[in-house]
């Protein structure tokens, strides 16, 4: 099962924004997207892979939270490609 969301990093927190749309739409809007595959790690966490952002992988104790955790590290990695210019993107996983 794929998702889409729409990322919002909000300047004066950590705290990270999702809100989720019907894929159809986000076709149109010219976002770049990153794939994201989710598995579940012998420990139990989510472990989250970005295949399409190298180096970015992540994992959180439930999915929500590998989600955000996997947000924040593509976009320390674009951060660190684009600057403070950082282009907004949109993330589709799949759960394995």
């Amino acid at each position: 099962m794929s998702q889409a969301y729409e990322i919002e990093l909000e300047a004066s927190t950590t705290r990270l924004h999702y809100t989720e749309f019907d894929i159809k739409w986000s076709e149109s809007q010219q976002k770049v997207s990153y794939r994201v595959v989710l598995r579940k790690g012998q420990d139990g966490w989510i472990v989250a892979k970005c295949l399409d952002v190298k180096g970015a992988i992540s994992q959180g104790r439930n999915r929500d939270e590998a989600l955000r955790n996997i947000v924040e590290a593509i976009s320390v990695i674009l951060e660190d490609t684009f600057g403070e210019q950082t282009p907004e993107f949109l993330i589709i996983w799949e759960e394995k």
